[in-house]
């Protein structure tokens, strides 16, 4: 699985917010703070608004923070904000020939790994990442 750039710097920011909780922190101080530049921050987070995953609020104390407790967002549903769905089929098997059964075995590898990975992407908060609560 390859993490884009953007969705590490989303992970990043989200776990800044899930630490501040339920203070809101500003754009500028989540790049500041976190190294992360301050126009693509913006920009993720603005993903991350229509996703309903934070709400940036105005007044009185401006600033992102979790539209919901952290526990209630996983790692899944950043990645699937940010680059859409995190896994699936790779290519269309040969429907025939030789290749065909060494194809249908790797389509099976290849299946029973992105049920792996959503399993554990699915299950993971961005609660149990700020705790250092990972599965084993």
């Amino acid at each position: 699985m390859q993490i884009t750039a953007r969705v590490e710097y989303a992970l990043r920011a989200l776990l800044a917010l899930a630490s501040a909780e339920p203070a809101p922190l500003t754009a500028a101080a989540l790049s500041e703070s976190h190294a992360l530049p301050l126009t693509f921050l913006q920009a993720i987070l603005g993903d991350l608004r229509r996703a309903d995953l934070v709400l940036n609020q105005r007044l009185p104390d401006p600033g992102y923070r979790l539209s919901r407790p952290a526990a209630t967002i996983t790692v899944g549903q950043v990645l699937r904000a940010i680059d859409g769905k995190p896994a699936g089929r790779r290519a269309d098997p040969p429907t025939s020939g030789p290749a065909q059964d060494v194809v249908r075995t790797l389509d099976l590898l290849w299946e029973a790994a992105d049920t792996a990975l959503l399993s554990v992407i699915d299950s993971v908060t961005l609660a149990d990442l700020r705790d250092g609560h990972l599965p084993t």
